[in-house]
Order: structure tokens, then sequence, then C-alpha cells
């Protein structure tokens, strides 16, 4: 029993906390190729197809080539290379510092953080706090939506975050 828990704490341990513009080795500005070579194959280029146009990303597994992808990193030209430019996160067990994450709920991420403010953007709705550089998608569907508009106040408590945009 000792060594199970052991193990537990072992592994917490060796989770990236998300931070501004980073997750643990996978940095905005970091070089795509750097970030290939440190992942090898659990990670591979993937277009994203923003808006219908090409939108190269790297879809990175954190903890191994098996399950979903933990990350997506966006990548543009910049000086003759390929950088991320942001960094998406699906994987529920990445954490900010607070330990808001997917899966806890916008009164969570309220009472740790102050929410600069909420919109639609890029299909999805967002929750921003500006100082961590974090866009917190939430869960939006059915009518609790179209009764918010902009005001963080109206976002129901209970919404959940489905996943977090990192920009600078």
């Amino acid at each position: 029993m000792l060594i199970a828990i052991l193990m537990v704490l072992l592994a917490a341990q060796n989770v990236p906390v998300v931070e501004r513009a980073r997750v643990g080795p996978v940095s905005i500005g970091a070089a795509a190729e750097t970030i290939a070579r440190e992942f090898g194959d659990r990670v591979r280029l993937i277009d994203l197809n923003l808006e219908g146009n090409l939108s190269p990303a790297l879809e990175i597994k954190l903890f191994g080539p098996r399950g979903p992808a933990s990350l997506i990193a966006e990548i543009s030209p910049s000086n003759n290379q390929l950088v991320v430019t942001r960094i998406r996160v699906f994987d529920p067990r990445l954490r900010t510092k607070e330990g808001i994450g997917i899966g806890s709920t916008y009164a969570d991420l309220r009472s740790r953080y102050s929410v600069d403010w909420v919109a639609s953007a890029e299909g999805d709705f967002i929750a921003r706090v500006e100082p961590l550089g974090i866009s917190f998608m939430l869960d939006m569907s059915g009518e609790q939506k179209a009764h918010t508009g902009r005001n963080a106040a109206l976002v129901p408590g209970d919404v959940r975050v489905v996943g977090m945009l990192l920009t600078r």
C-alpha cells in the first residue's frame, strides 16, 4: 500500500504546471524542431486548417506514445525557423499552480484568479485571465450561452473548463 501511494506521489511530481506561455518544456517562442526532437515519437505535425488556411501545429503526447494528445502547439515562421506561437491544453492532468485545469468549474476559476473578460472567440466561449496569458475554454452548451453575453458575472458557476489556450 505504501509503495502504491509513493508511486502516485512521484507520478504527480512529473506532471508539468501550466504557466504563462509554457507547459513544461513546451513554451511559446520555442523552435518547433527542438520540440520535435525532444518528444520523438510522441509528437506529430498536423494541420489545424484554421479559417480554411494551412495552419501547422505539433500534436504532443506528454505522458507516452499511447492515448490522446496532451497539447497542441501552433507554429509559425519567425527568423527562418518555425516557432511555437500558441499552446492549446487538452489533458485534464495539466493544471495551473492554483490547480485550475480541464474539469474545473468557472466558480473554481473565479475563486483563484480574476477573470478579465469573457467572449466567444474562434468557436469557443472563453474566460480570459490576462496575467496568466490564458484563455480558459468553457462548455457553454445549451441555453446558458445565449443569456451570458460578455458579462463575466452572468456565467454560471457550474460551467466546466474544457480547454486552455496559452498566448503571449
